[in-house]
């Protein structure tokens, strides 16, 4: 079971090394300019911008691309659907939509560390005047989540394949065994998560979590590549809506 939600790939590129906070408000002016764009044609500009931070994060362009694998069926339901509303050109149109929201997305996850991520938002929260304390528990909760999401993907994983050797069969027709087999990875999957809080909930309860203040491993500084990342993406929205109103 694949999937690129809090997927992480360790390199070494301008990308990899830029403050979370700036990526994460960055992912926002992006996903912006791909909304505002109007005509097929003027998609050339956030795919130009898109095509420079791929190659500026050293990530090959085929591993984006095979990202797109877990949105197919969604991109390709809205290409069809379009299709019959306005035609081939229309169509088009929302599946790059689609598909470049996605990939910019995915590029954020692929170059920044789960904790970073966390680490970024509660940094974040402290604008929108969110008390401190309220703030790290917020950002210990998003934290373990993004951690847990592929380990419980391994952890269903393992089951279907124990229970395919226990002789369940997956494949048979109707609802009836659809329903049986659902239940059989469901159940398992829900005791094992259960479990697996249990154990995080007391190693918290063992390392003093919420007695003392909470210190941070990583220290977020904001450089002057980080405001020329965000000051990019910032030109690639007014880019775009320059191209819109004219």
């Amino acid at each position: 079971m694949k999937l690129t939600i809090g997927k992480y790939i360790p390199k070494d590129s301008p990308i990899h090394n830029l403050d979370p906070r700036a990526k994460m408000i960055s992912v926002l002016f992006q996903v912006t300019s791909v909304m505002l764009v109007k005509n097929l044609l003027d998609y050339i500009i956030p795919v130009a911008f898109l095509v420079l931070f791929m190659s500026l994060s050293r990530i090959k362009p085929v591993v984006y691309l095979r990202s797109l694998k877990s949105m197919w069926f969604l991109i390709v339901f809205a290409v069809v659907v379009q299709y019959f509303i306005g035609g081939i050109s229309s169509s088009l149109y929302i599946g790059l939509r689609l598909s470049l929201i996605f990939l910019f997305a995915t590029m954020f996850t692929y170059t920044t560390p789960p904790l970073l991520t966390a680490r970024g938002i509660v940094d974040i929260l402290k604008y929108f005047g969110v008390k401190d304390e309220q703030r790290e528990d917020f950002g210990m909760m998003l934290a373990i989540s993004i951690r847990f999401i592929p380990v419980l993907l391994d952890e269903a994983d393992r089951i279907i394949k124990a229970q395919i050797s226990r002789g369940a069969k997956y494949s048979e027709k109707g609802l009836r065994n659809k329903l049986s087999a659902i239940t059989s990875i469901i159940i398992p999957l829900l005791v094992s998560s259960l479990r697996k809080a249990e154990e995080l909930s007391l190693a918290l309860q063992a390392r003093k979590y919420g007695i003392t203040k909470r210190t941070h491993y990583y220290t977020l500084n904001w450089s002057r590549r980080d405001a020329v990342y965000l000051i990019a993406n910032v030109g690639l929205m007014l880019s775009v809506l320059i191209m819109r109103i004219f």
